[in-house]
C-alpha cells in the first residue's frame, strides 16, 4: 500500500512539472503550488459521492497560481494556457491522478466554469474600481458645471472613458471624443440620436427597462454590461454607469452615462470557453459539449428520440507511427470534413484521439440512425490524399438510438460506446447496433469476470473427480480434478461458465495453482487410505499457466509441500497450447518432465500436428478427442472414426505412450475400444465428476464389470 501510494506521489509530482513548463516564466515555487492543486483535484475524483463542482475553487486557485504569469498579463496568457492545461490533465491524469477519465472530464469542465468565474470576478472587481472612479469623475464634473466650465471640458473632452449626455426621452445631444472612437463616429453628433440607435438588437429590452426606471427615478445610478454595435457593423461589449443629472433645485434633467470598453477581456472569455467545449485541431465540439447536447436532448421539452452513431478510424495509430503525427492530424481534419459532409444536417464531434460521433435529433425510428452510419461509412471509401500519402482509412460505428421517455443520457451514450466495441470486435470497418440482450449477456459474463480473483481468496471454488479407468482390466487408474465454482448467487457453474473468462483475464494463474495445491493434498490422502493402489491425480494445465516462466517451479514446491509422489500427478496440456507455441511449450513440459510428473497431451486429433513433432514431445499419454469416439457408440460403428482411432492408438504405442479415450459412454464403445487396443477410458460409463470420497470406494472394486 505504502509503495502504490509512494508511486501515485510520484506520478503526481511528475505530472506538476510538465504542468510547470508550460508557464511563460520560470518560477521555482510554481511547481509545489500546482501539486498541490493537482492533490486536491485527485481527492475531489476519488470522494463518495463525487462532487464535481468542487473543482470550481481549484480552478478559481489556479488563476492565482502564478501559472499565467504576473497578475497584469493574467488574461493575456490564459487564452493559450488553458486550453494547453486542459490537453495535459486529460491526456495524463487519469494516470497520474488514479482517477476515472469520465470523472476527470467531468472535474475540468468544472475546473474551467471556475477558472472563468474567478476571471470574470476580477473583471468585475476592476470594473466597480473604474465605477467609483467614473461617479467621481461625474461629481467633478457637475461640479465643473457649477464652478468652471473650462475644467468640465478638460475632464470630457480628455477622458479615456467614453461620456455620453442624454435627455430625458433617450435622445443622445453630446458625446465626447473618447464616446466617439469607442463606436466608429467620425465627428461629434450633428443632431440628437436615440440612444437605441446604437444598442445591440439582443439587449434592447434590457436597456430600455433600465432607462425608464432611471427616469422614473427609481435609481439615482445604474450599471449594467450592454453590446452596442459601432457603424462599422462590430459588436463593442461595454460596461455603462448610468445615473441622473439634477439642477439645483433637484429636478432631473439630463442623464450621464460612462462607458468603458470591455471587448478584449469578454472576447477572451468567450474564447476560453470555447477552447473548453472544442477539440482544437478540428474545431469540432468536444467530448463534453456532446454529453451536454445528449443532456439538453432529454430535458422536458427536448427532443422525442435521439440517435447516437460512435465512430472509432481503424488503423489510425499505424499512420502515426509509419508517416509521423503531422500526417496523422492532417488525416483526421479530412476525416471531419467527410463526416460534416456525410451527416448534413446532423452534429458532428470530436469525442477522443481517433473518435467521433454523429449525434440526430428526432430520427424516424433506428432506420434513419443506421442509414447515416451507412452514409458514413460509404464516405471512407474514397482514399485520402494527404502529405503526398493515398492512405486508405475504414472506421467502426457503434449505433444506438432510443425515446427519452425511456432511456436516460448516461444509458444511451454508454449503448453507442458499446456497439462500437463489438463493431472494433469483428475487425472494424463496419457499424453495429446496440443489442440489449447481447448486452446482458456480456454484463453477466463481466460479473463473473469481475468476482474470479475474490472467489479465489474467498474458497468459493470445489474440486470433483472423474474415473480414469484401465479398458483391460476396469480398474481405477487415475481421476481427474475437475473445477466448479460455487458462486455466492449463480448457484455451482460448470468450467465453461468461467476457465475462458478466467482465461482472458489472467485469473486461471491463481486458480490452476489452486487447483494443483487441493488435487495434490487429496491424492496424498488416498494415497494414504490406499497405498499402492491409490489412483493418481490429473490436473489440466491451461496454455497461460504452461508458458509461465516458473510454472515448473511451482510445480515442484507443491509436490514438495504436500508430499505427494511425482509418479501420483499428471498434468494435462492442450494440442492447440503445444501449437500455438511449439518452441516455448517443448521447453515447459521438459522443465515440467524433469520434475518427474506425468504428461499427457489432451484433445489430441483436432490440432493437426505431425508424427514428427509427436516424436520430439516428451509426454506420457495421449488423450483422444472425444469427437472421434462418439462415432464408436451406434450399433454399427462408424468406419471413419473407427479407422481414426485405431491409428491414432497404434500410433501413440508405437512412440510408447498410453492412450486414454474420452467421452466413453455406453459399453458398446468401451468394448470396441478395448478391442482396438486402447489402454484408459473416460466418460459417464465409468461414472460422473464427484466428490473425493468416491474415489476410495471406486478403487477398491472394479468398474464397468
Amino acid at each position: 500500500m505504502v509503495a502504490a501510494r509512494s508511486l501515485h506521489q510520484s506520478a503526481l509530482e511528475r505530472l506538476a512539472v510538465r504542468w510547470a513548463e508550460l508557464a511563460p516564466e520560470p518560477d521555482p515555487a510554481l511547481c509545489g503550488r500546482l501539486a498541490t492543486l493537482l492533490r486536491r483535484l485527485a481527492t475531489t475524483l476519488v470522494a463518495e459521492p463525487f462532487w464535481p463542482m468542487a473543482a470550481r475553487d481549484i480552478g478559481g486557485a489556479l488563476l492565482t497560481s502564478g501559472l499565467c504569469g504576473p497578475a497584469s498579463c493574467v488574461a493575456e496568457a490564459a487564452e493559450e494556457l488553458l486550453p494547453a492545461s486542459l490537453r495535459l490533465l486529460r491526456a495524463e491524469g487519469p494516470v497520474a491522478l488514479g482517477a476515472d477519465p469520465d470523472r476527470l472530464a467531468t472535474a475540468l469542465d468544472e475546473l474551467v466554469t471556475g477558472f472563468v468565474a474567478e476571471l470574470r470576478d476580477r473583471a468585475v472587481a476592476e470594473q466597480a474600481d473604474a465605477l467609483r472612479a467614473t461617479i467621481r469623475v461625474h461629481e467633478g464634473v457637475q461640479r465643473a458645471l457649477a464652478v468652471s466650465e473650462a475644467h468640465y471640458r478638460t475632464v470630457y473632452t480628455q477622458g479615456a472613458v467614453g461620456i455620453a449626455i442624454a435627455d430625458l426621452d433617450g435622445f443622445v445631444i453630446d458625446c465626447n471624443p473618447a464616446m466617439c472612437t469607442m463606436f466608429g463616429i467620425g465627428s461629434p453628433l450633428d443632431q440628437p440620436r436615440p440612444f437605441t440607435d446604437f444598442v445591440h438588437p439582443d439587449d434592447l429590452t434590457e436597456a430600455l427597462d433600465r432607462f425608464r426606471r432611471l427616469v422614473r427615478g427609481e435609481a439615482d445610478a445604474m450599471r449594467t454590461e450592454l453590446r452596442f454595435v459601432r457603424c462599422d457593423g462590430l459588436v463593442v461589449f461595454t460596461d455603462v454607469v448610468a445615473s441622473l443629472v439634477r439642477d439645483d433645485a433637484g429636478t432631473a434633467t439630463h442623464l450621464l452615462a460612462v462607458v468603458e470598453d470591455q471587448s478584449e477581456r469578454t472576447r477572451l472569455r468567450l474564447r476560453l470557453q470555447r477552447a473548453s467545449y472544442h477539440d482544437q485541431l478540428t474545431q469540432l465540439p468536444n467530448r463534453s459539449l456532446t454529453e451536454q447536447w445528449v443532456q439538453r436532448s432529454f430535458q422536458p421539452g427536448g427532443a422525442e428520440r435521439v440517435g447516437i452513431c460512435a465512430l472509432d478510424l481503424d488503423g489510425l495509430t499505424a499512420v502515426n507511427d509509419g508517416f509521423g503525427h503531422q500526417v496523422g492530424d492532417q488525416v483526421l481534419l479530412a476525416v471531419a470534413a467527410r463526416l460534416q459532409m456525410a451527416a448534413g444536417e446532423h452534429l458532428v464531434t470530436r469525442t477522443g484521439g481517433d473518435e467521433f460521433a454523429v449525434l440526430v435529433t428526432d430520427p424516424t425510428g433506428l432506420a434513419e440512425v443506421c442509414r447515416i452510419a451507412d452514409r458514413v461509412l460509404d464516405a471512407f471509401a474514397t482514399p485520402f490524399l494527404v502529405g503526398g500519402h493515398s492512405l486508405t482509412m475504414s472506421a467502426s460505428i457503434g449505433v444506438a438510438a432510443a425515446p427519452t421517455s425511456l432511456a436516460c443520457p448516461a444509458e444511451l451514450m454508454r449503448a453507442a460506446d458499446v456497439a462500437l466495441s463489438w463493431a472494433k470486435e469483428h475487425g472494424g470497418g463496419r457499424r453495429v447496433v446496440f443489442d440489449p440482450e447481447r448486452d446482458a449477456g456480456e454484463s453477466a459474463r463481466f460479473a463473473l469476470l469481475s468476482g474470479l480473483p475474490g472467489g479465489v481468496e474467498r474458497g468459493e471454488f470445489r474440486l470433483v473427480h472423474q474415473p480414469l479407468v484401465g479398458l483391460s482390466d476396469g480398474r481405477l487408474r487415475g481421476v481427474e480434478a475437475l473445477a466448479r465454482w460455487q458462486h455466492p448467487t449463480r448457484g455451482l457453474l460448470g468450467p465453461g461458465r468461467f476457465i475462458e473468462l478466467a482465461e482472458r483475464s489472467g485469473s486461471i494463474v491463481a486458480l490452476g495453482r489452486w487447483v494443483l495445491q487441493a488435487a495434490c493434498e487429496q491424492a496424498v490422502r488416498w494415497l494414504g487410505e490406499l497405498g499402492p493402489h491409490a489412483p493418481f491425480v490429473s490436473v489440466n494445465v491451461s496454455p497461460v499457466q504452461l508458458v509461465e516462466r516458473d510454472f515448473a517451479r511451482v510445480v515442484a514446491s507443491v509436490l514438495r509441500d504436500t508430499g505427494l509422489p511425482a509418479e501420483c500427478l499428471q498434468l494435462e496440456i492442450t494440442e492447440q497450447a503445444v501449437l500455438a507455441d511449439e518452441t516455448a511449450a517443448l521447453e515447459a513440459i521438459t522443465a515440467l518432465r524433469a520434475t518427474g510428473v506425468r504428461m499427457a497431451l489432451d484433445d489430441f486429433g483436432t490440432g493437426y500436428s505431425s508424427l514428427a513433432w509427436l516424436r520430439r514431445l516428451p509426454v506420457h499419454a495421449l488423450k483422444i478427442d472425444g469427437s472421434f469416439i462418439d462415432g464408436l457408440r451406434h450399433p454399427v460403428a462408424d468406419p471413419v472414426d473407427a479407422s481414426i482411432v485405431q491409428a491414432l492408438i497404434e500410433m501413440a504405442h508405437a512412440l510408447g505412450l498410453e492412450v486414454t479415450a474420452e467421452w466413453v459412454e455406453t459399453g458398446v464403445q468401451a468394448e470396441r475400444l478395448a478391442a482396438l487396443g486402447c489402454d484408459v477410458g473416460q466418460g459417464c460409463w465409468f461414472g460422473d465428476a464427484g466428490p473425493a470420497e468416491w474415489v476410495t470406494g471406486l478403487a477398491r472394486r472394479r468398474i464397468g464389470s
